[in-house]
């Protein structure tokens, strides 16, 4: 089979992760898919311009699905991860060899785990001349870097088991190259990297034109062969190669059925909004009607028409249809219902307790989505350790609190007044302040602080 054979799994995603790109994107990206997401209402005009693109262009496109991604990506981001990176500190302000910051990383893996449920990330040194020195190496100033895969790219991939443990054994990676024509040409064309296991070693191969370009490279850590490929592909549910589904998937199908139902709400109100008159000329004839009303029909409050023989005049206008647009309301019910924070219902704001309670499964999505891109970022970091010749472990915690746990006044004084009255001790109190994020200091610190103050100071 061809280099650029698809997984039967990457082939059957790959429209589900479009539809969910495209919504994030936004409107103008939804319009230009044109029929893929609003069907022609008459498809065998083969003329566009005379009612489709009108149709579209009318259409509106509510990015419920963006701006609940980028809520999500905030609520893990509120507070910064925490980290340990000793001996690879050069990767917080560059983690891809390409200016990503370790902290945006983070962000693009969380990001994409819930557009498409997936993305891959690849420890990659680069390769050195043959016969150089570690010093040498050291010299010259190469790094590792972490790669990133979108899971566009990542389309193909075998595993084997070994030892009980299910491993990567083949990886095919599409990539862009610039041909650099000339000094300012920007155009790319398509590669294939394939990581693969040769005889138990790590071995990369890159395709042109389905040809081998230069030689296979075998890509060593402290002097020896990897027996493992160095990616790892993140999920929704687990990090492994199988296909997870997308955590925005539901949302941006309601999204473009509510901007379906909104194109039709929109034509509704265009071709039947504006009144029409109608005029009864009676007995007259067209001859009498002309030379009563030399200047035509006009309309307006200083203008008028003249009739006789019981003519009459009157504004006709369609009766509202509300049916596309009690659609549309329907719709955003449902994206509500499934964690679209961005619309309010009935207009007003939900409590933070009533959002916890209400959006609960969501929130152990997200929690997933959070503890899983913590851990394969852990991970990359440490095959990146492992190809710098660092020992210590390398660690990258992302938040996963997303709520404001801030304690309101009237509870605190509660607290305070159970304090007095003996129901609950110190450490509950403090306890609760902890939890708040009020405190942090361990109670040792804060007793001997508290007895080294005078209460007068």
């Amino acid at each position: 089979m061809a280099i650029d054979t698809h997984h039967p799994d990457y082939s059957d995603s790959l429209s589900k992760w479009t539809l969910v790109r495209k919504c994030v994107a936004g409107a103008k990206a939804v319009r230009q898919a044109g029929t893929l997401f609003l069907p022609n209402p008459e498809p065998a005009e083969q003329d566009l311009t005379k009612r489709y693109n009108p149709y579209k262009e009318r259409a509106q496109f509510v990015n419920v699905t963006g701006r609940t991604r980028n809520a999500m990506v905030g609520m893990a981001f509120r507070r910064s991860p925490e980290m340990d990176i000793t001996g690879i500190e050069y990767l917080e302000d560059n983690a891809n060899g390409a200016g990503v910051t370790l902290d945006q990383l983070g962000k693009l893996l969380i990001g994409d785990l819930l557009e498409v449920g997936r993305m891959g990330l690849l420890a990659d040194y680069p390769v050195a001349e043959q016969g150089l020195s570690k010093e040498q190496i050291s010299a010259s100033g190469f790094r590792a870097s972490i790669k990133i895969y979108t899971a566009e790219s990542i389309i193909n991939w075998k595993t084997i088991d070994v030892g009980g443990e299910t491993i990567l054994s083949l990886v095919v990676l599409l990539e862009d190259y610039q041909v650099n024509a000339d000094e300012y040409d920007q155009s790319t064309e398509i590669q294939h990297r394939v990581l693969k296991l040769v005889d138990g070693k790590y071995t990369v191969e890159v395709y042109r034109d389905n040809q081998l370009y230069g030689e296979p490279q075998q890509p060593k850590a402290n002097g020896a062969f990897l027996t493992r490929i160095p990616l790892i592909i993140a999920g929704t549910y687990s990090n492994d190669p199988d296909v997870d589904a997308a955590a925005l998937y539901d949302i941006a199908e309601i999204n473009i059925g509510h901007y379906r139902n909104s194109a039709d709400y929109e034509e509704g109100i265009f071709l039947n909004g504006q009144p029409m008159l109608h005029i009864d000329v009676g007995t007259m004839s067209a001859t009498e009607f002309d030379k009563l009303n030399p200047n035509g029909i006009e309309v307006g409050a200083r203008r008028g028409i003249a009739t006789t023989g019981g003519g009459t005049a009157a504004l006709l206008q369609a009766a509202s249809n509300s049916a596309a647009h009690e659609a549309m309301k329907h719709k955003e019910d449902q994206m509500i219902s499934i964690g679209a924070r961005m619309i309010e219902s009935g207009g007003q704001a939900e409590t933070a307790e009533a959002a916890r309670i209400k959006h609960a499964g969501d929130n152990s999505v997200l929690t997933n989505i959070v503890q899983n891109a913590s851990e394969a970022i852990e991970v990359a970091l440490g095959w990146v350790g492992m190809f710098m010749g660092v020992n210590s472990e390398p660690t990258f915690v992302i938040n996963d609190d997303f709520y404001d746990k801030s304690i309101d006044p009237q509870t605190l004084m509660a607290k305070i007044q159970l304090l007095d009255r003996g129901v609950i001790a110190k450490t509950d109190l403090r306890l609760t302040l902890r939890k708040a994020g009020e405190i942090e200091r361990e109670d040792d610190e804060i007793d001997a602080d508290a007895e080294s103050t005078s209460p007068i100071e």
